[in-house]
């Protein structure tokens, strides 16, 4: 009964947190500190301190953060350490599969592949599999199909 409760705590000060709304005034202040992100302890204190403006061009500026530090993949113990927060990790996919992410993904993928360092082998699968883009649906016509009985 005790665990039910905290879970449900938990559960209610994450919504209260998600449904917070950004004034303008926190938007600027949050768009100045994202900028100035430069390494993962940075990217993490402002996803936390700021989280609740992660939406338009202050999201733009968390996804080109992200990217930077992906790109240059270095202290990938430090990221891990954010990384294991859940709702952390789900913004991390959320920018990684950001259409903005598209140029940077090839070189983010190889690096997780590649460059994995020692002992993160299941956050390194987890970028791998976040950067995975699937196939667009092909549209191009169909081929015409002749009707039954008719000559090939």
């Amino acid at each position: 009964m005790k665990k039910l409760a905290i879970l449900l705590a938990c559960t209610f000060v994450s919504c209260a947190y998600a449904q917070k709304a950004c004034t303008p005034g926190e938007a600027q202040k949050a768009q100045k500190a994202v900028d100035m992100v430069m390494t993962w302890q940075q990217l993490h204190k402002a996803w936390k301190d700021w989280g609740h403006c992660d939406a338009g061009e202050v999201g733009e500026t968390y996804t080109d953060a992200l990217l930077r530090l992906m790109v240059d993949w270095k202290n990938v113990d430090a990221f891990a350490e954010g990384y294991k927060d859940e709702s952390y990790r789900a913004f991390v996919k959320t920018h990684l599969q950001s259409p903005a992410a598209k140029d940077d993904i090839g070189a983010i993928r190889s690096r997780a592949k590649q460059s994995c360092p020692k002992g993160q082998d299941e956050l390194c699968k987890q970028i791998v599999e976040a950067t995975e883009v699937s196939k667009p649906m092909d549209f191009a016509p169909m081929a015409p199909i002749a009707p039954a009985g008719s000559p090939k």
